[in-house]
């Protein structure tokens, strides 16, 4: 990895790569504590932000110093400044929209540093309103002139960054689908022909919709069960659980991964995404995927997108009865082929540098 000249000099020579995420939590927590796993030769710093009702991983055993983000935009720019000029980092690396305007914003942070993950760019949101979505723009493509590397964890991701700026540096750093076989059963078991949606109960996520598909699918198929592993907003509880949605509330990660393994069918329903950890989680588990057509999952190529909660709800009991295909199955193991720890290292290792 390349440092600055000007750069303090570390005892051990291992050159440091300080990662601030505003919101520590699901799957940006899972993501880099994947980067920090792929790249062990460097070391990782962690400046975050809390955020309630979600579960946090332990860091302690990735990375090498753990900072909490002060309350205040303004104050989280101030720190993050601070940080860089006291540890000197070779990288910055800023995950999501607000992390990266806090250290874009941070001037004692060279541009040439900064790298910039959005994990699902601001501006993508369905549910801004059309100035809402203008500002965004505009702030993004004004930030941009800060950003060394736009290191997009989908095709989408990178696509978007050379609109913001033509000649932005990009590099497209694929989040890891793990093959791998389900955890040990217990108790509270999934029952049969279920179909399974996992994330937090927020707008993103959009619960209605998976709400509306499991009413439709319950009148396709009676027998078929439909749960949602994971809690949040009452508001969106409620709607589930009066369309005949189990919904688990609040999981480790050990319990989700079990009923993750068990689900018949997993099916994704956000408004927007970066490159969704659980849909990657679920296709390294083996399970058939349905999932809504959006820009971030048509850019990985994932088949079987549907624009509706009916086209889900019967493309869902299609997958209960008759299983996916041989073509789904031949183009969900290349999405796994494409997305091996062994590509991730070497993209990230070529954005920080070495």
């Amino acid at each position: 990895m390349r440092g600055d000249p000007g750069a303090t000099p570390r005892e051990d020579g291992r050159p440091a790569v300080l990662h601030v995420a505003e919101a520590w939590q699901g799957g940006v927590q899972a993501i880099v504590h994947d980067y920090a796993r792929a790249v062990p030769e460097a070391r990782h710093l962690l400046l975050k932000g809390d955020r309630e009702g979600y579960q946090v991983a332990d860091e302690e055993t990735v990375f090498d110093g753990v900072w909490r983000m002060p309350p205040g935009h303004l104050a989280r720019v101030r720190e993050v400044g601070r940080l860089f000029r006291e540890l000197r980092p070779d990288v910055v690396h800023a995950h999501s929209s607000m992390a990266g305007g806090y250290v874009r914003l941070a001037v004692s942070v060279p541009t040439r540093r900064i790298v910039y993950t959005p994990h699902g760019f601001a501006m993508e949101r369905s549910d801004l309103s059309w100035y809402a979505s203008a500002a965004v723009w505009a702030a993004e493509c004004l930030l941009s002139r800060r950003t060394g590397v736009a290191a997009g964890s989908s095709p989408r991701e990178t696509e978007l960054a050379l609109l913001l700026r033509r000649r932005q540096r990009t590099v497209y750093v694929p989040n890891v689908v793990r093959p791998r076989s389900a955890p040990d059963t217990g108790d509270g078991d999934l029952p049969p022909l279920t179909v399974a949606a996992v994330g937090r109960l927020c707008t993103q996520k959009d619960p209605a919709f998976f709400a509306e598909a499991a009413a439709e699918g319950r009148r396709l198929m009676p027998s078929s069960n439909w749960f949602w592993l994971g809690g949040g907003e009452p508001a969106h509880r409620e709607r589930l659980e009066r369309a005949g949605v189990t919904v688990t509330g609040w999981l480790d990660h050990h319990d989700l991964q079990r009923l993750l393994a068990q689900a018949d069918v997993y099916a994704h329903t956000a408004l927007w995404e970066g490159a969704p950890m659980t849909l990657l989680e679920a296709v390294g588990l083996g399970r058939p995927v349905v999932a809504r057509r959006i820009p971030a999952l048509e850019s990985l190529g994932l088949p079987g997108l549907v624009d509706t909660p009916g086209a889900l709800a019967a493309r869902a009991v299609a997958l209960l009865t008759d299983g996916p295909g041989e073509g789904a199955e031949r183009r969900m193991a290349e999405l796994v082929s494409q997305h091996s720890p062994e590509r991730q290292r070497t993209m990230l290792r070529h954005v920080y540098g070495h």
